[in-house]
């Protein structure tokens, strides 16, 4: 699918600034369909995580893409979530268990299943 480049570095901000909130150096890479299929794995698994989030995901019928997450999240920050009490452990758990696969996911527009080994 075809993502507008401005979409598609407003989505490569914000996982950067996702992972520099983890204390990682940021994180570059192309943005697809793929990527934003992940990325939204990454933010559930750390909702889960936070004690006091107060911004809900919901997977739609018709799948991710990268346009609907960069919609989903036009306003919404990782500083917000900073503001909310969460620890930094999350963010860290969250990259360390998907980084692997969010990697070749915007390398290869691949998503790979949970019994592939990375």
């Amino acid at each position: 699918m075809f993502v507008e480049t401005d979409k598609k570095e407003a989505l490569t901000e914000l996982i950067d600034t996702f992972y520099k909130e983890a204390g990682e150096l940021g994180w570059q890479g192309q943005i697809n369909d793929c990527v934003a299929k992940i990325f939204v794995e990454m933010l559930l698994e750390t909702q889960r995580g936070l004690k006091d989030y107060s911004w809900s995901l919901i997977i739609p019928e018709h799948g991710v893409t990268a346009n609907w997450l960069i919609y989903q999240i036009d306003n919404f920050t990782i500083q917000k979530m900073g503001r909310m009490n969460q620890e930094a452990s999350c963010l860290e758990y969250t990259i360390e268990k998907w980084d692997d696969r969010l990697r070749l996911a915007a390398k290869y527009n691949i998503i790979l299943d949970d019994d592939d080994n990375i």
